[in-house]
């Protein structure tokens, strides 16, 4: 029997709690880190049991799609206020240095090729888990949209006039 299962079972189960968590709970930043990171594990995990040559280090479909979770984590890093798109981009990039390493290390295992490709996917989950769990519940709107530079407009009723105090009359805007 392999030994390697009970680690997908894990890692799938992680994966779909913490991006699960952020879509219900997280905002606008944290539900398209969610995305990113299902859609580039479900991709990479279904290449690779499609066919076991895209386990080998530096597939060109696999760095492929490391390259865009990476662009889309870097995106997310300018693109928004909060800290933790920073941390999975730099994780990610990690995730594509490993793969380049794999390719320059003949001789590297698989077991231990994979398991660094699995600590950095780890650790980028864990910063999108952090960020969602920073972001309070009762956070207004700008927060949760988490862009840089959007306005929003708040309704108000008219503004009084000021009062007067006193000025003469010829100072007086009519």
């Amino acid at each position: 029997m392999n030994s390697g299962w009970p680690l997908a079972v894990t890692y799938n189960v992680v994966l779909l709690g913490v991006c699960g968590f952020a879509l219900l709970r997280g905002g606008r930043p944290e539900r398209i880190g969610a995305c990113i990171n299902l859609l580039g594990s479900y991709l990479t995990t279904g290449l690779r049991l499609a066919d076991s040559h895209f386990n080998t280090p530096a597939e060109i479909v696999i760095v492929v799609i490391d390259s865009s979770v990476t662009v889309g984590f870097f995106w997310l890093a300018i693109a928004t206020v909060r800290f933790w798109p920073i941390w999975a981009f730099g994780f990610a990039l990690a995730n594509i240095s490993t793969n380049v390493a794999g390719a320059w290390v003949p001789r590297m295992p698989l077991f231990a090729y994979l398991t660094g490709l699995g600590l950095y996917a780890y650790l980028a989950l864990g910063a999108l888990l952090l960020g969602t769990l920073y972001l309070p519940r009762s956070a207004s709107p700008w927060l949760r949209h988490g862009g840089r530079g959007v306005q929003f407009v708040v309704e108000s009723g008219p503004t009084p006039d000021p009062p007067d105090r006193g000025r003469p009359d010829a100072q007086r805007d009519n």
